[in-house]
């Protein structure tokens, strides 16, 4: 573990440790690490405070990998992400002549930037760590947050917790082991093909009566389709015609002068029109009543079995026109012994004089619980919410999980503040025993408790009642 101090100023956090080693504002390496030259490191600057000199990380805006995923699992491709990047770190060192040993593998020193979706290393010059040990604390974080439902991941980290505690391991050595469990599930994936083998036809050998190979030939029926009925066309048609051809007659007679015999002849028709009407009247009804009867004859059929089942069942409740007593129903039910001799308390809903029968404690069978009320203590669940006071912010905060995370950055936290004061990941909520923590992530404008500015990467209890601010949004923790 590194002493590590933070310090905020007005624009900037910044992770202080202090440099050990005298005479190194001069050396190759300090002058790299000032520079700015290697953008997969940490920006370093160099403060000298009465005669001992002090490096400044700034850490503004970006998280740990510690808190990246603290209560989360990584899966093959995140841990894959973290080992690629962290190897381009080491090669970068290299191509500028930096020893390797100086970079800090430690998840809570490997930082992530959100912006550039990318992790930075912090190289601090001082660090003195065994090969045995430069990457074990980096591997057990690796096996502690890995999906174990991958079990081609689990194997090939717990790989890499072996062959960390040997000499001469690097990252070059875990990507190896990562692709090569890559190739083998690929492999597993892959089925071989299966070449169809041909087989000779068996002669089926019949005796005459459905039996082959002396198998009995099962027959199965198809189900039959009943195709919809048409509907007959003919009386309404020939009602539209009668109805037309005597609606032409009665104008005919109206606009035209007729002689008596076409008068006549234009009757009889009128006639003969209105009789066919009235044949094609009949007929629909009659066609009509038939379909009502086929239909309601099934739902006739369908009332019967369900009023038989509900008769069945008031059977079982009435004998000889009387009411059972509630006794014999609940002792039915239990399988309690009641004798049958035993005489109607109930008539007609009328109570007698008699004593009602109680159940008694040694027709109980042993070990049932029948009618015992179980009593239970009905805890209020505890919740943890931030009220929000502002008035243009009025979404509360519901710490539902712990831990949780809030900030601006949809995807990266469990709860998001939609306000340009708030980093992408602002601040984190943690529970231990029943204390609720608050830590600072490195935010920009600062997580306040009751007006104090907490420092970058500081934890502190709430408590009820604590005013927290997230940059300009105010909340009441209760």
């Amino acid at each position: 573990m590194l002493e590590a101090k933070y310090y905020r100023d007005y624009r900037h956090n910044y992770m202080i440790l202090r440099c050990e080693k005298g005479g190194i504002s001069g050396s190759y390496q300090h002058k790299i690490l000032t520079s700015g030259k290697i953008g997969e490191i940490l920006r370093c600057s160099v403060r000298h405070i009465n005669g001992v000199t002090y490096y400044y990380y700034d850490v503004s805006s970006r998280t740990t990998l510690e808190g990246l995923y603290r209560g989360k699992q990584m899966s093959y491709d995140q841990v894959k992400e973290v080992l690629c990047q962290l190897y381009g770190i080491c090669e970068k060192l290299a191509g500028y002549f930096m020893e390797e040993t100086g970079l800090v593998l430690l998840p809570e020193h490997i930082y992530y930037d959100i912006t550039n979706n990318k992790y930075i290393g912090l190289y601090y010059p001082d660090y003195q760590m065994e090969d045995a040990d430069a990457y074990r604390p980096l591997m057990d974080f690796l096996l502690e947050h890995i999906d174990t439902e991958d079990t081609h991941l689990t194997e090939a980290v717990y790989r890499l917790c072996e062959m960390a505690e040997e000499n001469h391991f690097c990252i070059e050595d875990a990507l190896r082991v990562l692709e090569s469990r890559e190739e083998s599930v690929h492999e597993a994936v892959r089925e071989p093909e299966q070449v169809p083998v041909w087989e000779e036809p068996q002669e089926q050998i019949t005796d005459g009566q459905g039996m082959y190979n002396g198998i009995e030939e099962i027959q199965i029926e198809e189900p039959r389709c009943e195709t919809p009925r048409k509907k007959n066309l003919f009386y309404p048609v020939f009602m539209i015609l009668s109805i037309i051809g005597i609606a032409g007659a009665l104008a005919v007679c109206s606009i035209y002068e007729l002689t008596q015999e076409e008068q006549l002849t234009i009757y009889g028709s009128v006639a003969a029109m209105g009789a066919c009407l009235l044949i094609c009247l009949i007929g629909m009804i009659s066609s009509r009543k038939k379909a009502v009867g086929k239909t309601g004859s099934g739902k006739e059929s369908n009332q019967d079995a369900a009023e038989e089942s509900r008769s069945k069942s008031a059977r079982e409740y009435f004998v000889n026109e009387e009411i059972l007593p509630l006794e014999h129903i609940i002792s039915r039910d239990m399988n309690l012994d009641v004798p049958e001799n035993r005489p109607m308390l109930y008539q007609s809903a009328h109570y007698n004089n008699e004593k009602p029968y109680h159940m008694r404690a040694d027709s109980m069978q042993e070990g049932a619980n029948y009618g015992n009320t179980v009593f239970f203590d009905e805890r209020r669940t505890e919740e943890y919410k931030l009220y929000a006071v502002d008035k243009k912010n009025k979404r509360h905060i519901e710490l539902k999980q712990f831990p949780c995370t809030v900030g601006k950055m949809a995807g990266c936290v469990d709860y998001v503040l939609a306000d340009d004061s708030v980093s992408r990941i602002h601040a984190r909520f943690d529970k231990q025993g029943e204390k609720v923590l608050m830590t600072d992530m490195n935010s920009t404008n600062g997580t306040y408790k009751n007006g104090l500015r907490m420092q970058p990467q500081e934890t502190v209890e709430i408590e009820p009642g604590d005013e927290i601010r997230f940059g300009s949004l105010n909340y009441c923790y209760r």
